[in-house]
Formats: C-alpha cells, structure tokens, sequence
C-alpha cells in the first residue's frame, strides 16, 4: 500500500513544499506548470574528513549533498510517503566506524507535510583508528536520494570518497561547519544528563523531559520520530513546568491518513506507545533520544548520543584470540565431518543416497571411481568458494580501491588483506542465486520422478552413455552437495570459520580444502575399502521406484529455497508479485513435462520440433514470472527495485516469529544497552538450517527467563545482506550463522553455543545473568 501510495503520489506531483510558516521550512512554493519549470534536478555532493590526517582519536567522515533549488531529500522517516536518504559506508581495515548520524531533519509544509532537507543534506560517520591502521586510506561513503519537488525525480545511488594519510590527527578548518547540525555527534549543554519519558492519552503523545538545570531553548522545538508514530501534520506543543521539567505534546498518528504512514509493526498498531525515538530539535541544536513509557524514578532515560562514547557501551568489541592454523585445520576437518549429518546437508540426502545405490551395482575399479569423482566435485567447490572469497578479500572486483601486492607475490598470499570483512556464504543472501537453485531444485526432482530425462538421446543408448553419465553425476552430486551445505555452520565450524577468514590466502586455502576433506571422507573410505558395498543393496526394478520416491526430497528441497526466496518480495505492498511467482513455477514444470512427452529421440522429427517450440514458450514464461523483484523491473513488471533491495541500506527483515522479537540494529542495541538492558542478539537466516532448528529451543520456559532478567531479544537477520550484521559478526570472531550472543551493559558479548536446546539456554542465562 505505501509503494502505492507513493507511486499515485508521485503521478499527481504532490511531493513538493509550499510556503511554509513558523518552525517549517519554505522548501518551494507549488508550482502546476510541470517539471520542466523546475529544470532537470542535478544534486552535487562531497565528502570531507574534520581531520587533515587521522592519529589515535577518532574523526568524523561528512558527506554532503548540495540540492538545487526548490528541490528537497526526505529524513530516514520521511513523514508522508517519500523515499529516506540513505547512506552506507564501506568497511576499513584498521577502523572502527559507528553511525550513520544524521543532520537535524527540518518540517517541509504544503500539500503534503514531511521531513526532509533542502539546500544540504548530510549524514556522517564516526571513525576510530586501530593501532594496525594503514599509513594512508581511502574512505568511501555510498549515498542513495531522490529528489522531489512538485514530482519526484529517479532515485540515484553515488559514491564519495575522501583519502587520508597518518599523521597527527590536526582538526580540518571547517571541523566545527561539518559537523554542525548533526544530531548524535555532540550533545548539547541542555541535553547533558537529559531524561525522558512519553505518556499517551487517546491520540495526545507527550514527551516528558528533565534536564540537569541547564534551560531548554523554547524556539522551534521539535521532535523528528524515527517510525511515523507522530503525526506531522498537527502543530506539536511545548511548554516548561517547573526549573528543569518540560513537556511536548504531540498526536499519535493513527493512520487515518494515508499518504502518512505509520511503519510500527503490524503487532503495534494500535497499541498504546511503549517508547518512541528520534531527533529532538530545540533552538539550532538537536539530540537523538529513546524514550520508553518508565516514570524517571524506574531510572528512564534519554538515549543522547555523546560526542565521546564509551568503549564499554558502543563500537566493536575485540576479536577473540585466533586459533593457530593448525588447531583451525583440525576444527574445519572435524566441522567437514559433521556436515554430512547436518539439517543442513539433509536436501540432498537422496543424490547420496541414489549415489551409494549405483556404487552398491558396480565392480571395485567403478566403486573407486564414483567415490573419487564424488569427492573431486566436492573440492573443486570448495577451492571454487576460496577463490572468490580470497578475491573479494583481496578487492580483486573493486577497481576503485587503493592497489595493493599482486595475486602472484608472496606478500599477497601469507599475509595481505587478512582484515577485510568477508561474509561465508553470501551467495545465498542474493537472490538470483536462490533463483537458480529453486529452478535446479525442481527440474531435477522433475527429472527423478520420471516427467523427463536429463541427457539421454534415447532409450536404447548404450553402457557407455550410461557410465558418462553416471560419473558426471557423482561429480555434480558433490559439488551440489557442497553448495547446499556449506553456507550453514556446523559445530566446530563457527569459530573455526571466523579464524580462518582472518589468515593469509594461503592459509585459507590449507582451512577450507581441510573442511572439503572432511565432508569427503566417509567417499574416501568407501572407496579405499569398497567390500564396505557389499552391505549396500543391489541394483534392480525397485531402483526406478526409490529414485521417484528420492524425487520428493528434491521437491521439498525446491519448498525449502521458495521459503527462502520469498523473503526478497515485499509481499504486504505487491502480494501479486508472490501469485506470479506461483504461476511461473506452474509453467516452468510444464515444460519440462512438454519436453519428456514430446520431445525424446525416439518421437517423430516434427513431434520434437513442435514439443520443442512449446517447451521453450512455456519455459522463458515461467522463468520470467520467477523473477525476481529487480529482475522483473528491467521488463517493466513488479515492484521497483527498491522494494526488495538487498544493499547496505536495506533494514532487518521482518520478524515472523512474534512481538518478543525485535528488529536488530547497531543504534537500537546501543540504546537499549544505554538504558542500562541486556541484550540477547540471534543472528539468523532464512538458509540456515541450523537456525530454524535453533528456533525450537525457545520455549515457552526460556522466554520467561528472558522476561525474568528484563532482556531485549533482537534478531539480526541476513537473509539478504547486511553490512552491519557482518560487521558485528566480525566483531564477535564469527562469520557464519548461526550466531547468538549476549550483550551485557559494560562487558564483553558472550557467544553461545551453536546448536541450542531449551535445557542449554535456561542454564546460560541463569550462569551469565546472576554472575
């Protein structure tokens, strides 16, 4: 309903700002002549550091964007329907970064009220050097906006950067103009020690303050909420009670109106305000705060973001100790090991199963050579996986990056770019990957239950055919194998994992062919001792039965990738996107049932070409409904891309698992650690195996610990990607899923386990939280 509203929005040219009065900003007055009046918009930008070379103390990184008159960009919660600025900042080897933080937002009115910026607009980084910090860096800052005015120009995406040397950290002679007007990176003197609270009334909100004596500026006061909880259409009140208590009331946005939207959970609507967050704006200066519906003597308070923050409370926690690369080779080969009887590996149990059938039939010399082809399917995934996870490590594919030693030096291989952040398994967080498999998936169990055969000409082919094709798939049976696997953790493999990312090239080439060595070892010793096969059954008629029945693990596999691949749809704004999905995976099987009636070598010549013709008609219309969301815009069907944008920006998918959980974020944790709760953070995805197994240990028993020790449970899910689900996972030595780790307000995170049980969870909290 919002892309809807925003689309007819768009159409009518009711994004732009009339004249406005009072603490609103004139952000254009409406003019009906068309676009063209306003000329093509051309926003310039840059990005500046508030230090002329970086030393120990931590700097901010600025970028800005200059607009062009009568144009304006809209705040994180634009207030009505429009599209937020968003800014992401590409990770760094030897800094720690926090933010965005955003400039204080400003009241565009006219036809519709929003929250926006014209003029300039400006979000920013804070960025703390490491003692292993490079001698000169390059930092680089992704921007996304759309300008509107009377109607709204195309979002653009741009990069900016801004290089740096090591030096003495000098502050840059526009330091104090950069970084004015950004709410987070100072706190005002008024704001020092600030408390609040909210109260509602039927649709009055009021913010409840008090401060430490300093005076609250009584001009153009203004709370900017985060979620669409206030409505911006009605003039909020301010007003001082006594010597430091001070009150602003506002509406609560019931969303009676459509074009304002209110972005709570669909389990919040409604509800009274438990807490409410944003930018509180008084005078020039503004604060970001968190306030919850506690009286202060519970010890509610404001979450303001101080200019220094505490090491205890905010930015990455140290790496645990690395393991050395013998003790990581050990682990990753166990972890290999246990793969094979993981939930994980449990989709393609029928192709090993199908594979130790075929081996069962064969004398010693095929049965060494179907277990040797298996295994060599699975290693060449694996070094295939290396390859490119050391190329991304090594920024092989970013050809703006600073150059570093070449792949053929040794520098590069024993110790060059063992810092970058890089995600296992982050194939599965793009959505054309879970495209294909679904597709692969289902034309294979398609092909097992007898609809069509794969490489055969005809039927009466001979052995040697049937022997080709028979290695070909041992072969793809393991490299199969490896892909559905491998991007779930196992135990042993979650730390292993994490050390062996952070080792030289070469080192993660010895870790992760030890893992495939693992996973293959069960193939080497059948292959090594094949009368192991004698207690395997032998070939006969039941076999063409047992690979039908195998076919139904390959489509509840085909299930399994549907589940994950619906997550990249917005289904509550463009549910008929999900309905030509179905439809496309219906005409996508009836395909390949054209092709397996019609099409076979021993069907006439004009039989296969008309089956043929149908088989692809049928085939480019399914795949076509499959699409995905980004996909199907390049032919003008579906949502836009936005909707299911998988960049730095886009947020933490819905929870589906009810109110207990929320939505994990770094600015969210830390708030709530602030307030003095812990915090309880389950780092999931949809393609993880292990994690939707974990799910069953919370029971109604653990969550009653949870409530009994007052901890926040958030989940930070990286069913699509997340730089900042990496970035904390790195932090913790982790870069697999899953991963769940408890915060404490002054400690150290503690990892769990992997696997979780409802016996293991009431004895962790009850360790962790009465120590």
């Amino acid at each position: 309903m919002r892309n809807f509203l925003k689309a007819a929005a768009v159409s009518l040219g009711i994004f732009a700002g009339g004249a406005g009065t009072g603490a609103a900003q004139d952000f254009g007055a409406m003019n009906f002549g068309g676009a063209g009046d306003f000329g093509t918009p051309q926003a310039s930008g840059t990005s500046k550091a508030t230090v002329t070379s970086y030393g120990e103390t931590p700097f901010v990184i600025v970028t800005e964007l200059t607009l062009p008159d009568h144009w304006h960009v809209y705040y994180k919660n634009p207030g009505t329907v429009g599209l937020p600025m968003e800014a992401a900042f590409k990770a760094v080897p030897g800094f720690r970064v926090e933010g965005p933080f955003w400039q204080i937002p400003e009241l565009g009115k006219g036809l519709v009220d929003f929250y926006g910026y014209s003029g300039k607009a400006k979000m920013a980084f804070r960025v703390t050097p490491e003692k292993d910090a490079p001698a000169e860096t390059t930092f680089t800052t992704t921007m996304t906006w759309q300008m509107c005015a009377e109607q709204c120009a195309a979002p653009e995406t741009k990069d900016f950067s801004v290089t740096l040397k090591r030096g003495d950290g000098q502050a840059a002679p526009d330091a104090a103009e950069l970084s004015g007007g950004m709410a987070g990176l100072s706190t005002p003197a008024w704001a020092q020690g600030l408390k609040a609270r909210i109260s509602q009334e039927g649709k009055t909100v009021t913010l409840h303050l008090r401060t430490n004596g300093q005076p609250v500026p009584e001009d153009s006061v203004y709370f900017f909420c985060d979620q669409g909880e206030i409505n911006p259409t009605t003039p909020q009140t301010f007003k001082k009670l006594n010597g430091s208590n001070y009150e602003l009331a506002m509406q609560y946005n019931d969303t009676t109106d459509g074009l304002y939207p209110n972005n709570l959970p669909e389990a919040d609507k409604g509800k009274p305000l438990a807490s409410l967050s944003g930018i509180l704006r008084a005078g020039k200066e503004g604060v970001s705060i968190t306030a919850d519906n506690r009286p202060f003597s519970e010890g509610a308070q404001a979450a303001a973001t101080a200019a220094e923050a505490s090491p205890a409370s905010s930015g990455p926690v140290p790496a645990p100790p690395l393991m050395g690369l013998g003790e990581i080779m050990f682990f990753m080969f166990i972890g290999g090991i246990i793969l094979n009887v993981m939930p994980c590996v449990f989709p393609v149990i029928g192709l090993k199963i199908m594979s130790f059938v075929q081996l069962g039939g064969g004398e010693r010399k095929k049965v060494l050579a179907h277990s040797l082809t298996f295994v060599l399917g699975i290693l060449i995934s694996f070094w295939i996986i290396t390859a490119i996870l050391i190329a991304l490590k090594a920024n092989m594919f970013d050809w703006g990056a600073p150059a570093g030693p070449g792949i053929f030096s040794s520098e590069f291989w024993l110790g060059h770019g063992a810092e970058g952040v890089v995600n296992w398994a982050f194939w599965f967080e793009n959505p054309w990957v879970n495209f294909c498999l679904l597709g692969l998936m289902l034309a294979m169990g398609l092909s097992m239950f007898g609809v069509f055969e794969i490489g055969v000409k005809a039927t009466t082919m001979g052995n040697d055919l049937q022997h080709q094709k028979g290695y070909a798939g041992s072969f793809w049976s393991g490299a199969l194998a490896t892909v559905i696997s491998t991007p779930c953790s196992a135990p042993f493999l979650g730390q292993a994992i994490g050390a062996a990312m952070l080792q030289p090239p070469l080192g993660i080439v010895l870790c992760l062919t030890m893992m495939g060595l693992g996973m293959s070892l069960p193939y080497i010793i059948l292959g090594a001792f094949p009368v192991l096969t004698k207690y395997l059954p032998k070939p006969g008629a039941w076999m063409e039965s047992f690979k039908q029945s195998m076919s139904f693990l390959m489509f509840g596999t085909a299930a399994y990738f549907l589940w994950i691949y619906i997550a990249f749809f917005d289904a509550d704004n463009h549910p008929q996107d999900i309905l030509f999905l179905f439809f496309g995976l219906v005409l996508f099987s009836m395909a390949f049932w054209v092709y397996g009636r019609w099409c076979p070598m021993y069907r006439s010549r004009k039989s296969r070409i008309t089956g043929g013709v149908f088989f692809v008609i049928f085939l480019l219309a399914g795949l076509y409904y499959m699409l995905p969301p980004e996909g199907a815009a390049w032919f003008g069907r579906g949502a836009d891309s936005g909707t299911a944008d998988s960049s730095a920006a886009t947020a933490p998918a819905r929870q589906a698992e009810g109110s207990v959980w929320t939505p994990w974020s770094p600015e969210a944790m830390q708030a709530a650690l602030k307030e003095g709760k812990p915090v309880y953070v389950d780092f999931t995805a949809r393609w993880c195996s292990t994690c939707q197994v974990n799910k069953a240990s919370y029971t109604d028993e653990v969550l009653a610990a949870f409530r009994k020790y007052g901890i926040v449970m958030m989940k930070a899910d990286k069913t699509r990607t997340n730089p900042a689900i990496d970035q904390e996972l790195k932090n913790l030595g982790r870069t697999a899923v899953p991963v769940n780790a408890l915060y404490l307000p002054g400690k150290k995170p503690i990892v769990t386990r992997e696997l979780l049980s409802p016996s293991y969870l009431l004895e962790f909290l009850e360790t962790e939280m009465d120590r």
